[in-house]
């Protein structure tokens, strides 16, 4: 049967619409997610804006696989109307001297950049895979692949990883964009839109599949070494029974964790598969994983911290719900990077999950609303949105803190917040 894949960010409103109409037909009020209110606080932190550009605004559905790359003096993006920008990271006065180039290509770029040594990987929507130039941008090689690339490209040892949209992973030379081998997985009828990148480790891949299934491969070859069954559909309607992985896998302490939509996270051994626990949690989102702890924010946008080795929930904070978050980052060593859909920045402690933080990137009612990815170098925080714009955002003390620290202004807590 056809494959239909949806937003895996706003696919939520379809069964929501769907029951909210069949309420009011019976008289009654329809069902509303609404986002909870932000809760009133004072912030140490304030956003200084360095510089930032812009290009075609975008669909938050083409923006799954779309992630920021860098080398030491530039930082490279791309966009879903085909624009592929190299700029300077140092702020310059302008807007021609902070772009280094720009290179507009005939079809949606939704994958990468990743870097190669000199080079770019990127995906497109008409299923290329295309290597340019970092000082340039020009083609260095073309591979058509089956359908669109949605995942973001992982290079190990000259070699490209990357799944396309029809339940696809090739593996691919990254000198000469020959194709090593394809492996090809069956989908459900119905899934998310977007495709988490493989996971790579000790010449394994591991791949989290449509499905619910999550497979080891021999990076060399493709050929399985083991299959497990993480996710069970259930339900009568394919809405029902959808079981993606759509979260990245990540490999920490011995343990592959996964997290599936309708289902769990799970840490399984990466040699052969084996359960070692389970919580039941839905999300689709990339999370975070430290030598404690498991940090996830779950499809009502609720973020939840796990005990690495065991499971047991640590800490859970509500204070998000509904506010469709992006995917978590880490900011530094204590604290979680998150924004949400309504144009503000979070931070929140690892420790307790309580608010740290927050700043505003755009108004709520702003054409920019919509944060698609957030990106922490150390030194800045770059987001892009759905407007096209590219931002790059220095952290520093708010005014907030000045006020209330008159005693140490130039201390070591104002230090720590300036450096991030």
């Amino acid at each position: 049967m056809k494959h239909f894949p949806l937003n895996r960010h706003t696919f939520f409103a379809l069964p929501l619409l769907l029951l909210a109409v069949t309420l009011q037909s019976c008289s009654q009020p329809g069902l509303v997610r609404e986002p909870t209110p932000l809760v009133k606080m004072s912030s140490p932190y304030s956003l200084h804006k360095d510089w930032q550009l812009q290009s075609d605004k975008f669909k938050y559905s083409d923006s799954e696989g779309l992630y920021f790359a860098e080398n030491k003096k530039a930082a490279f993006f791309a966009n879903p109307d085909g624009v592929l920008t190299s700029a300077l990271k140092a702020n310059q006065n302008r807007w021609t001297d902070q772009v280094l180039w720009q290179r507009k290509f005939n079809e949606p770029i939704l994958s990468g950049p990743t870097l190669f040594q000199s080079n770019l990987i990127i995906g497109t929507a008409k299923g290329s895979l295309m290597s340019v130039s970092q000082d340039s941008g020009e083609i260095v090689w073309r591979t058509e692949l089956s359908s669109e690339v949605l995942s973001l490209p992982v290079i190990v040892d000259n070699t490209i990883f990357v799944r396309t949209v029809d339940g696809k992973l090739d593996s691919v030379n990254a000198v000469t964009g020959k194709i090593n081998w394809t492996v090809e997985h069956q989908l459900p009828n119905l899934s998310l839109r977007g495709i988490a990148p493989v996971t790579y480790a000790n010449d394994t891949l591991y791949v989290g599949w449509e499905s619910g299934t999550v497979q080891a491969l021999d990076a060399k070859t493709g050929e399985t070494k083991w299959q497990t069954q993480v996710l069970i559909p259930k339900g009568r309607t394919d809405l029902e029974r959808m079981v993606d992985i759509q979260s990245e896998l990540v490999l920490k302490s011995g343990r592959l964790y996964v997290l599936g939509y309708h289902g769990k996270l799970v840490a399984l051994s990466p040699e052969n598969g084996n359960l070692f626990w389970s919580k039941d949690i839905s999300g689709f989102r990339d999370f975070l994983v430290d030598d404690k702890a498991v940090y996830i924010a779950d499809e009502d946008d609720i973020l939840h911290a796990y005990d690495l080795y065991t499971g047991t929930e640590i800490w859970k904070q509500t204070h998000f719900k509904y506010r469709v978050l992006t995917d978590l980052s880490f900011y530094n060593d204590h604290q979680i990077l998150v924004a949400d859909g309504y144009g503000v920045i979070h931070w929140v402690d690892k420790l307790d999950g309580t608010l740290v933080a927050r700043a505003r990137h755009s108004s709520p009612d702003s054409i920019r609303a919509k944060i698609v990815r957030v990106w922490n170098d150390g030194k800045r925080i770059y987001i892009q949105d759905t407007g096209g714009y590219i931002t790059a955002y220095t952290v520093e003390p708010s005014d907030w803190y000045e006020f209330n620290h008159p005693e140490d202004p130039m201390g070591i807590l104002k230090t720590a917040v300036k450096k991030g």
